[in-house]
């Protein structure tokens, strides 16, 4: 006999065995300041991702290649890494837009014969005394075995900026900074309902601001500034949730 509000909890074991994932990877020092480097891998992951019938997706499986360069500038004060990549996989999750798992979850297909390329920049360090500033650019782009475009509610392109100054003969000391996030177009195709339609989530741009101010030496106080402009915009093409709109936070730290 079961009791009101009672629930019955059910779990699946999957597992693996006598898997190898090789890997490789050298490293070459050009200069004091500059390396390259290269690697290779074979991808064997097991996905919590379901398929519309509620069933899990079979491991992921593939390759990895890597090729990048990492750097010091300004006497150590600036970091710089650079790295190009393809990833060939088969079972890709590609999510399904709008339709669920029956457990309610977003729900996926695997892919076969899928291939990722990319290229990730990142420049970050101390640019002058007090001034510190780091950007990052990030392209990523999944194809299928046809050279159609896979996860295209995925931005294929992000890019972050921030930067921050201190000021230490303001009081205790303050820092002040700011930073941006920007990311492209998206879109999902709802292949499964009458007519296709497509939603489209337009490329936009976040601005977050903040401070803190040195009150002790073990004591600060932290401003947040979030989505400053209060950008409306949609999480993912593929979903009906919105990101988070304009919001501020305070909080106070103290070191031991």
């Amino acid at each position: 006999m079961g009791w009101p509000g009672a629930y019955v909890s059910s779990s699946i074991k999957r597992e693996w065995s006598n898997q190898v994932t090789p890997y490789a990877g050298i490293v070459f020092d050009l200069t004091p300041q500059w390396s390259i480097y290269a690697s290779y891998t074979d991808i064997f992951k097991p996905q919590s991702n379901k398929d519309a019938s509620g069933s899990y997706l079979d491991p992921l499986l593939g390759k990895a290649y890597e090729l990048g360069s990492k750097a010091e500038l300004l006497s150590g004060k600036l970091n710089l890494a650079a790295a190009l990549y393809q990833i060939e996989q088969d079972n890709l999750a590609v999510s399904i837009p709008g339709v669920l798992a029956p457990d309610g979850s977003q729900a996926y297909r695997a892919a076969a014969g899928t291939k990722t390329r990319g290229v990730e920049v990142e420049l970050g360090g101390q640019v002058a005394r007090s001034w510190q500033a780091s950007a990052a650019f990030a392209r990523n782009l999944s194809q299928d075995a046809d050279g159609k475009l896979l996860n295209t509610n995925v931005p294929q392109n992000t890019l972050k900026l921030f930067s921050s100054y201190s000021l230490p003969l303001v009081g205790n000391g303050l820092t002040v900074g700011g930073g941006v996030r920007w990311q492209n177009k998206t879109r999902s195709d709802f292949t499964w309902m009458a007519g296709s339609p497509r939603v489209i989530q337009e490329a936009y741009t976040l601005v977050d601001l903040m401070a803190r101010y040195e009150i002790t030496s073990q004591v600060s106080a932290t401003f947040n500034a979030y989505n400053l402009f209060d950008k409306s915009y949609q999480t993912s093409s593929s979903s009906a949730y919105y990101g988070e709109p304009r919001s501020f936070r305070l909080s106070l730290a103290y070191r031991f």
